[in-house]
């Protein structure tokens, strides 16, 4: 009864403006496992924690029939969760000391004390039992050698750029002793693996050497042999190689991958491990595969498929190549992480739409019916959101673009607001039909219209839309943005005296080259944007092939088409006041890209701030540093776009 009481106080409750601690205040579910059984589903829990630098992990378990919540871990740095095959154990990883790197432990199914299992130089990276749970394999680069180590206790710690990197290798631990020694090639970088059901073998995605630039470029499939610790090559080439999984079966492997010039991967493939064949199971697909994972009668896969704004799953079968099945279309609208049970009835899902948060949901394959297991961010009923809609315009060459578009709450039709043009990373990033309270929500709540748009280029619509961009950097992409902007000056939506933009990483791109071609905007926020393609090709970690791909060619070869694309070039045409924020530690897009900008807009007399935020690399993660970050974004854009009082949330 007194629960039932305090349901209905929290149902009476008025709404809560978005604001920044409400949106860094949501859970973080990710890394789903499900026990062997399929009756629980554990997953890794992540908070913000009060006074600490970074967000707390722990795991936690659900119930997957009845919805029963339990804690697993304490954390505060616990991850990887992985199930025993035959269920009565769950290995984990656990950060003890912020020194040394993070050990594995095993926790009985049924509770009590978990045992730590290793004492490792190095850090365990993706964690997994043999079939026969006698041993668990993980990633890790080789421990320094004395020699080594006594020159860097001198402080004698210089390396050879680049020679000198190390790559990560597959080590094998035994549950007996704990003891871990490596089990593949020193001279190969290995990425991601999976077991072949005899235990005997892993396939493998691995390159010759440690950079990423060679794995989005110049991935190779082979299989490790254990007892011999020899590399066998698959006689195959993709690109953009990512998530192979080994058939039940053991004949074959599927992963998501590209085999054209394209800048990014995208189809499902299989490849049979004994005579090399691969096979596209998504010819000709109008979007994007994200994922995938084999049932259980290895003829069978599930695709977690990007289309559009939206994510699907579907089945796929072997012999029918390009004949998708859609599956539990009754679940939200973006999928996060999918992991199928092991008996292939029903798949455990993290999702979210527009209104919901991520939670995990349980879905059945045959019937598609759904349920929601966990309600981690139930707070989200209480805040006051903006409608989000999705939207389509017309722009040049033919191309359809879509849209998101966030009015503030108790938006009326008749006085257009201030808006902010949002600008997603990659280029192949994309928006979709997610909550995004930080910081679409955040912008919408303090009264502006938001346009989350996805240009040519963006991920979602097939293979030829992510490559209309090549070559055309500021080009097409950029007609794309400003026509949606004009569709809502149109609709008298967005005010055209008051109109800001706002991207990260390629974001920051169109943001720094869009102020240098229209003087329409009133503010800009470039975060870890790019701002000159000449230096940044010699200072980014996935040089040489990914500007090289897309503007068609080396910058010492020419010169002029790198400088035609940068905003550096045309600097002299900003009238825009301009906010850079940027980690320090960024070896993607480097601090000096923002350095060279903002010191060029000083230079001709336009108001400019950079906020540089110490050991943070291309994402900003440390929680005092998110909110000052959106702080920042605010007050720039209060500054500049000079909201009335009418125009103020309510």
């Amino acid at each position: 009864m007194a629960n039932s009481r305090k349901m209905k106080r929290r149902r009476k409750r008025s709404p809560q403006r978005v604001t920044i601690d409400r949106g860094l205040k949501l859970v973080g579910i990710s890394d789903v496992v499900v026990s062997p059984d399929g009756e629980l589903a554990a997953y890794v829990r992540s908070t913000v924690r009060k006074n600490e630098k970074t967000r707390g992990t722990s795991i936690w378990a659900v119930s997957s029939y009845a919805a029963k919540l339990r804690q697993l871990t304490q954390g505060p740095e616990d991850a990887q969760p992985r199930w025993s095959p035959d269920g009565f154990a769950l290995a984990f990883t656990r950060k003890l000391d912020k020194d040394k790197p993070p050990q594995v432990f095993l926790l009985p199914r049924h509770g009590g004390e978990p045992t730590k299992l290793t004492d490792l130089e190095i850090a365990p990276e993706a964690l997994s039992f043999s079939p026969n749970g006698k041993r668990l394999a993980f990633l890790a680069q080789t421990p320094d050698d004395k020699q080594t180590k006594a020159r860097q206790k001198k402080g004698d710690d210089a390396r050879l750029f680049v020679e000198d990197d190390k790559p990560k290798r597959l080590w094998i631990a035994s549950l007996k002793s704990g003891k871990a020694k490596a089990a593949s090639p020193e001279d190969r970088a290995l990425w991601q693996y999976d077991w072949l059901p005899d235990g005997n073998a892993v396939a493998v995605l691995y390159t010759e050497e440690p950079r990423l630039d060679a794995l989005y470029f110049r991935p190779r499939i082979g299989l490790v042999q254990l007892k011999e610790a020899n590399l066998r090559p698959l006689d195959v080439t993709f690109r953009f190689a990512q998530g192979i999984r080994v058939s039940p079966d053991g004949r074959h492997i599927a992963l998501v991958a590209g085999m054209t010039d394209a800048p990014g991967g995208g189809e499902a493939w299989t490849v049979d491990l004994q005579t090399s064949a691969t096979t596209c199971l998504t010819p000709d697909l109008g979007a994007t595969v994200e994922r995938v994972e084999w049932l259980p009668d290895s003829a069978r896969l599930l695709l977690m498929v990007s289309e559009g704004v939206v994510s699907r799953l579907h089945t796929v079968n072997l012999n029918a190549p390009g004949k998708l099945e859609a599956v539990c279309e009754a679940l939200p609208a973006s999928i996060d992480e999918i992991r199928p049970a092991k008996d292939g009835k029903s798949v455990f899902v993290v999702s979210q739409d527009f209104q919901r948060p991520a939670e995990l949901w349980r879905a059945d394959l045959d019937t598609g019916k759904t349920a929601k297991l966990t309600t981690e961010n139930s707070a989200v009923e209480d805040l006051k959101l903006g409608r989000s809609s999705v939207r389509r315009w017309s722009s040049t060459e033919g191309f359809e673009i879509e849209g998101i578009v966030t009015l503030p709450p108790g938006f009326t039709p008749g006085t257009p607001r201030p808006t902010i043009l949002l600008v997603h990373g990659g280029p192949m990033g994309r928006f979709r039909q997610d909550l995004d309270l930080l910081p679409r929500q955040l912008l919408a709540g303090e009264g502006y219209v938001v346009l989350a748009p996805n240009p040519r280029g963006s991920s979602g619509y097939g293979q030829d839309f992510v490559r209309a961009n090549i070559g055309d950097w500021g080009g097409g992409d950029f007609r794309d943005l400003m026509a949606g902007l004009d569709l809502l000056v149109t609709e008298g939506l967005a005010d055209p005296e008051r109109l800001g933009i706002y991207g990260a990483s390629y974001g920051g791109y169109m943001t720094a080259w869009t102020v240098t071609q229209t003087d329409r905007f009133k503010a800009a926020v470039c975060q870890c944007g790019l701002t000159d393609l000449y230096s940044f090709h010699g200072q980014t970690d996935i040089t040489p092939t990914f500007l090289e791909l897309y503007l068609g060619g080396s910058p010492y070869e020419d010169p002029e088409r790198y400088r035609a694309h940068s905003a550096m070039t045309h600097i002299k045409q900003v009238k825009t006041p301009t906010l850079f924020l940027h980690g320090e530690q960024d070896v993607r897009v480097p601090i000096a890209q923002s350095y060279e900008m903002y010191w060029g807009l000083r230079g001709i007399g336009v108001d400019t701030q950079l906020v540089i935020y110490p050991r943070e690399g291309h994402g900003i993660s440390e929680p005092a540093h998110q909110r000052d970050l959106y702080q920042r974004v605010l007050q720039w854009f209060e500054k500049y776009l000079k909201r009335t009082a009418g125009n103020r949330p309510g």
